[in-house]
């Protein structure tokens, strides 16, 4: 074993007992995620950043830390940062202060609705405050930033809701009925759910990435047919695949048994360049996504957890 092998064996011991010390602080992160993002793929892709970034920033940090603060700040930067980067964030924003307060259940409502109707550092510090319940010092610290500056955001933000909470907002479901299947779906499906591993190997690009979300990477064909997909092979879990549109994105939905009915058990996203698959993400370990999905689709979702073994 090299040295290199060394500390990643070392490292990922380390990120097991992360993940377990945060674990009871998931749901809450995710839940502000999709309320930012507005979307539950997106959510995902913010906290696979939040906690990428949460666990290699530790080394560097000399100071105690309150893990959900500490998530929930590294989230709120990681993306306003990428709003900067897309030119989304709102300049001039007003200093007039205010304490008015807006029913927390109203608010959890509106948000769900009316979220792109606020700019967003309104959006990240009215649910900072108001859902979440930091205090206007804690928010202030998180988005690097004074109290001032924070409850001016946040009269802000309550004021243009309160406005538009008198209107009614209609939103019409997308259809998701008839969509193109490519080719390289059909067979993927086809070797899936005939529980063939060299079928689905034999569609993967030499170099294809296996992202197994949350948890690990494999990187070329050998290694993920000599390894996942043999897993998988062998799993006596019973396996369905199916391909079905989740808000506004195709992907193919494993389904499984509970207690005798229907359940959900992953999500998997393919990528595809010249016919075959170079990217593939299994979203496994995303409970909070999985529990979305399952309440999209109307079946129970597959208790998978967080964390590989538990």
């Amino acid at each position: 074993m090299n040295k290199l092998e060394h500390v990643s064996n070392e490292m990922r011991d380390l990120k097991k007992e992360f993940d377990l010390l945060i674990k009871p602080h998931r749901p809450a992160l995710w839940r502000y995620c999709e309320m930012i993002t507005g979307s539950p793929w997106d959510a995902e892709d913010l906290v696979q950043d939040t906690l990428l970034k949460s666990y290699s920033a530790l080394p560097r940090i000399f100071q105690p830390l309150i893990p959900k603060s500490y998530l929930f700040r590294i989230a709120t930067n990681t993306w306003l940062n990428q709003q900067r980067k897309q030119n989304r964030i709102l300049l001039g924003e007003n200093t007039e202060e205010s304490h008015e307060d807006l029913d927390p259940f109203e608010l959890r409502e509106a948000m769900e609705k009316l979220v792109a109707y606020l700019s967003p550092k309104q959006r990240v510090v009215i649910l900072l405050f108001d859902v979440f319940q930091f205090r206007g010092s804690e928010v202030a610290e998180m988005i690097g930033s004074t109290e001032g500056s924070v409850k001016a955001l946040l009269h802000r933000a309550r004021t243009n809701l309160k406005k538009l909470n008198h209107k009614e907002h209609h939103t019409t479901s997308e259809s998701e009925s008839v969509f193109a299947t490519d080719p390289v779906i059909e067979a993927y499906l086809d070797a899936f759910n005939r529980r063939d591993p060299d079928a689905i190997a034999n569609l993967l690009d030499e170099n294809a990435i296996n992202d197994i979300v949350h948890t690990s990477f494999e990187y070329g064909k050998k290694a993920i047919r000599n390894h996942s997909l043999e897993g998988w092979a062998n799993d006596p879990m019973p396996m369905t695949a199916t391909y079905q549109m989740l808000w506004g994105k195709p992907v193919i939905v494993v389904i499984t048994k509970l207690d005798g009915n229907d359940a959900v058990y992953s999500l998997i996203d393919l990528e595809m360049d010249a016919g075959v698959i170079v990217k593939k993400r299994t979203y496994y370990f995303c409970q909070d996504l999985l529990e979305t999905a399952a309440k999209e689709l109307q079946i129970p979702v597959y208790p998978n957890g967080y964390i590989y073994g538990e």
